[in-house]
């Protein structure tokens, strides 16, 4: 195990402090701080920028080649991490306990320690991390926001707001779909810095309010919550296939909730999400698309090719396959292939 300090809470002295140890230069572009990881310890990089409203962002992008530690030990009182784990896991324990809490790959912790009291973030070896912490300086972000603050009803502005640290708090959840792709977007406008910087910050403010509501709906039940978790796509993608394969099943949405596990308002996001359309609209697409092969098929008439993709009502059936296609069915069929 490899162990490196870190005696500095500004993200930018994050970054001089983490270079100090690895025995490498740091980079400063307008106030973004930055350094490649040496070849004898790994690859990658890890950037950190601070914001004047009290938020910053650090990006950990990289692969170790032993398991590493890195200690931010500093006696003051730390920023609460906002910690989101894209790509690998980590571990995080508080300096002051003995006890690891795993961060699994697309996992949205929330950290905040007592007192004076570290963190400690722990990277595997040869595996790619990609590890985002919002970073917020609760005496500067509480200046800053205090109206809106004032009128905030949530265990989380209890954390936010702890400017002594008195308590020290910790929660995990799954992630919601908006941060699968976060870092696709990490380096738009790379050669206009002033609008490379405002995109950084933009990000950082939406995955601070993404947070604060995800924090809400973590507390609801799994019939309640509304926000569509990364790991329940994959249930999205089975509902796709099962329609595809039985297109004469009952296909409402009341049926493919129970059959996913899904609740109507995840499966509608999940729908948006992967497929850019409702699950209603896919039902009758994937219906629409077998009705096309089918009446390629001398041995189907128009009512049968009905029947056959779940649908009653043969009007019904020309109305939108006109809508669709520009031509009726029995125009269709009468096509030669």
């Amino acid at each position: 195990m490899s162990t490196y300090q870190v005696n500095s809470i500004p993200l930018k002295d994050v970054i001089i402090s983490l270079a100090k140890s690895f025995g490498v230069k740091y980079q400063n572009r307008c106030g973004e701080y930055f350094l490649s990881i040496p070849k004898h310890i790994g690859e990658g990089q890890i950037r950190g920028i601070n914001f004047e409203n009290g938020l910053g962002l650090i990006i950990y992008k990289a692969i170790f080649k032993e398991d590493t530690r890195l200690e931010f030990t500093l006696d003051e009182i730390h920023p609460v991490k906002f910690v989101y784990t894209l790509h690998g896991s980590i571990s995080h324990e508080f300096a002051n306990e003995n006890i690891k809490h795993s961060i699994e790959e697309f996992r949205c912790a929330i950290v905040a320690s007592e007192r004076k009291n570290g963190h400690i973030i722990e990277f595997k070896k040869n595996i790619l991390h990609e590890v985002v912490s919002v970073e917020i300086d609760r005496k500067t972000f509480g200046v800053k926001e205090n109206c809106e603050l004032a009128g905030w009803n949530s265990e989380l502005k209890n954390v936010i707001t702890d400017v002594e640290g008195v308590s020290q708090f910790y929660h995990v959840d799954s992630c919601g779909i908006y941060y699968k792709n976060i870092l696709q977007n990490i380096d738009d406008y790379k050669e206009l810095l002033i609008a490379h910087k405002l995109n950084l910050q933009a990000m950082t403010l939406e995955m601070f309010v993404q947070q604060v509501v995800q924090f809400d709906d973590d507390r609801l039940t799994a019939e309640e919550r509304s926000i569509l978790r990364i790991q329940e796509l994959k249930r999205v993608e089975e509902a796709g296939n099962h329609i595809k394969e039985n297109i004469n099943g009952d296909l409402s949405v009341k049926n493919i909730s129970r059959i996913t596990g899904l609740n109507p308002n995840k499966l509608q996001t999940g729908f948006k999400y992967l497929y850019s359309t409702t699950l209603n609209e896919y039902v009758t697409n994937s219906r629409l698309e077998q009705a096309k092969i089918l009446l390629q098929n001398k041995e189907y008439n128009v009512n049968a090719v009905v029947a056959a993709v779940g649908l009653e009502s043969s009007s019904y059936f020309s109305k939108i396959f006109k809508k669709k296609y520009g031509i009726t069915p029995k125009q269709y069929k009468n096509v030669e292939f």
